[in-house]
């Protein structure tokens, strides 16, 4: 069995990014935004489920759909685990610096000294996910959604997959904004799960093609890659030099909406991918590095860790008064990301996501199916 590590390298990437982009630093006009107007997160989520179409049709095809069902299963309580081990982290990291300095910042999540039972209580429910610690509940809940989606896929249901993906998605663009004051203290998290399912959607059925024998983009056409390049040069414009906008401020608002996946944002990344993909298929040696191939064989770990860090590092502001101590302090915090994983790494010497990341020997130009 063997690894494309370019599938680690751009996990590892991305963990980078999203890292960096949780802290108040410059070093985020390089990791936030920078092919345009989407975020690492969409890149991460949307591997995660290209990996999982590409990894579990493999276990349908064998153990058929029971089968898959108890892999996906045995995947999600991995990742409630470790989403369990970092919430209580962050708890423990928040409560002893209260307890030993005498302060309680404002940067934590403020359920932890209000009512600190209830907190643990909600929090092990996933009805309570402060920021950082909302992306292993979101990725847990997908995961348990795979066979469905690959079922049908094998079943030649590509387009009603995708209509279906894509009627949730547009329903949620239309659907009015919650208000999380009166449901106060639970907290879902940041996420519009039902627009990023979507994306998880999309890596799936491109993972699963290409595990059939279909390469997306062996011959790209040249009006459709000039389109992509058209509409990652307008993102960014849009993002950096402040081009002139094309819509007004609400709409573009909605166009660009984080939570829930705004259609600008979504067909961003997507030009974006699908340039990488061609790109990556080619000249595979651009998309290879050890060390984020490294971090990204210890995802679950490096994502539970950050949150841990980076919740512990801003209940100190001194830490971010200067760009030179901003600059230590992200260093620090990837250090001590990649440190985790050397732990792990030691600990069981195997990569946390086998099931994820072990499939058969793969061309180089297999990275075209991560479009």
């Amino acid at each position: 069995m063997g690894r494309d590590l370019r599938f680690d390298t751009l996990r590892g990437l991305f963990l980078v990014c999203m890292t960096v982009n949780h802290l108040p630093t410059e070093i985020r006009a390089v990791t936030d935004g920078s092919l345009g107007v989407f975020s690492a997160a969409e890149a991460f989520v949307f591997l995660s489920g290209l990996m999982a179409g590409m990894v579990y049709v493999r276990r349908l095809r064998i153990d058929g759909p029971r089968g898959l069902m108890q892999a996906c299963g045995a995947r999600a309580r991995t990742i409630y685990g470790w989403h369990i081990v970092s919430f209580l982290a962050a708890f423990v990291v928040c409560q002893a610096t209260e307890h030993l300095l005498g302060f309680c910042s404002t940067a934590v999540p403020r359920l932890f000294f209000q009512h600190p039972a209830l907190s643990l209580g909600l929090g092990a429910c996933l009805l309570y996910q402060p920021g950082l610690l909302d992306l292993l509940p979101m990725y847990c809940g997908f995961v348990l959604l795979v066979p469905f989606v690959l079922v049908e896929l094998e079943r030649g249901h590509r387009a009603r997959v995708l209509a279906a993906s894509g009627a949730l998605w547009l329903a949620s663009q239309w659907a009015p904004p919650v208000d999380g004051a009166p449901l106060y203290p639970i907290n879902t998290g940041s996420f519009n799960l039902f627009a990023w399912q979507l994306i998880f959607v999309l890596g799936i059925v491109v993972g699963h093609a290409h595990r059939t024998g279909q390469d997306l983009v062996r011959r790209p056409s040249r009006w459709v890659v000039a389109l992509g390049l058209a509409v990652v040069v307008y993102g960014i414009g849009l993002r950096h030099p402040g081009w002139p906008r094309l819509w007004p401020d609400s709409v573009l608002g909605a166009l660009l909406n984080k939570p829930a996946l705004g259609l600008l944002r979504l067909a961003d990344f997507g030009c974006v991918a699908y340039l990488v993909a061609i790109l990556g298929a080619r000249f595979p040696w651009l998309i290879r590095c050890r060390p984020l191939e490294f971090l990204g064989r210890h995802s679950l770990v490096a994502v539970a860790t950050q949150s841990v860090v980076i919740t512990l590092f801003l209940q100190f502001p001194p830490l971010f008064e200067t760009a030179a101590d901003r600059t230590l302090a992200v260093a620090g915090v990837v250090a001590l990301i990649f440190f985790a994983a050397s732990i792990r790494q030691a600990c069981l010497c195997a990569p946390d996501d086998p099931a994820a990341t072990r499939a058969s020997p793969l061309p180089d130009r297999s990275l075209s199916s991560t479009a």
